[in-house]
């Protein structure tokens, strides 16, 4: 994960230790600086599959931070699809995927039995094979 430059930037922190990258900042306010962080893809992915992101504060007394994933830079959006696990009102299990925004993409059929989620999820799968699902 890298500090990057942005279009708001206006100053740059320069590095004593080469190992630590020169970071670009942008002053919001006095006693307030935002830096953009740029993620690989393979950061991306650990993060995907559960993995956090780790803070390291290099200053003694340690200042307020914060940490944040936002979209600054961004061109297009990724299509999140979650998939909503319920009881139907005819008391069978379904599952339905939608996109983050609520579209609806998909629905499996009804299953009756204690497995019926499961198998409702893996229906759905088989239909959709390449979509990353996102359990809600």
């Amino acid at each position: 994960m890298l500090p990057i430059r942005t279009e708001k930037s206006s100053f740059i922190y320069k590095s004593s230790n080469p190992d630590i990258p020169d970071m670009p900042g942008e002053r919001i306010e006095p006693g307030h600086i935002r830096s953009v962080w740029a993620l690989t893809q393979w950061e991306r992915d650990d993060i995907l599959h559960g993995g956090n992101v780790e803070l390291n504060v290099l200053a003694e007394p340690i200042p307020p931070v914060s940490l944040r994933v936002t979209g600054d830079g961004v061109s297009w959006g990724l299509a999140v699809v979650v998939a909503t696990r319920y009881v139907g009102t005819d008391g069978l299990w379904y599952v339905r995927l939608s996109f983050r925004d609520g579209m609806a993409l998909a629905e499996s059929k009804g299953y009756s039995h204690r497995w019926g989620a499961w198998l409702a999820q893996r229906r759905l799968k088989k239909i959709l094979p390449t979509l990353e699902v996102w359990p809600a």
